[in-house]
């Protein structure tokens, strides 16, 4: 009897564990760890206007005036390619500005910007963060990350951390660009 004994023990100590982890994991006691900062977008969204060979993308809607939260959109959109360092030839900003733009061009000084059209326009207001974000695309035209824009000097400058430690991320694993 003491055999079977010594083995139920051994058979426990064994068994226990892998019961509690399922246990926990069935009743969502426990929550994994997330390495992104900003929001996937799933799926991806593909633009095909904003594929560029070898090239990550920070992509940026300008409203028709810019408020606290513009403007820290546009300085998170001038420092994390300099941030970067050595990868900074493969990451490009981009501010996509309607016909009817009256923004200061000081406010847009070193950022590259493309006029779009309407449908354009209208793809991104169905995207689920819309245009009040900083999209993150890769070099085939895939928006993958949205970072929506917050308000308050440090609350902007940790949202630049938050892009910037991401984009490190993505463009060390990156194959493609």
């Amino acid at each position: 009897m003491k055999k079977y004994q010594l083995l139920l023990v051994v058979a426990a100590v064994f068994a226990l564990p892998i019961i509690i982890a399922k246990l926990m994991l069935h009743q969502q006691w426990y929550q994994g760890g997330v390495t992104n900062r900003g929001q996937l977008l799933q799926p991806a969204v593909t633009v095909t206007e904003f594929a560029m060979p070898q090239t990550w993308q920070l992509i940026y809607w300008l409203p028709p005036t810019c408020d606290e939260r513009c403007q820290g959109a546009l300085f998170n959109l001038r420092q994390v390619p300099q941030a970067v360092g050595a990868d900074s030839q493969r990451l490009h900003s981009l501010v996509l500005v309607a016909n009817q733009s009256t923004i200061p061009a000081a406010l847009l000084q070193g950022l590259d910007q493309r006029k779009v059209d309407a449908s354009l326009q209208q793809q991104l207001t169905q995207l689920e963060y819309g245009l009040t974000t900083i999209y993150i695309a890769d070099p085939h035209g895939n928006m993958l990350m949205a970072y929506p824009l917050v308000a308050g000097e440090e609350a902007i400058l940790m949202q630049g951390k938050d892009v910037l430690r991401d984009l490190k991320r993505l463009l060390k694993v990156s194959k493609i660009g």
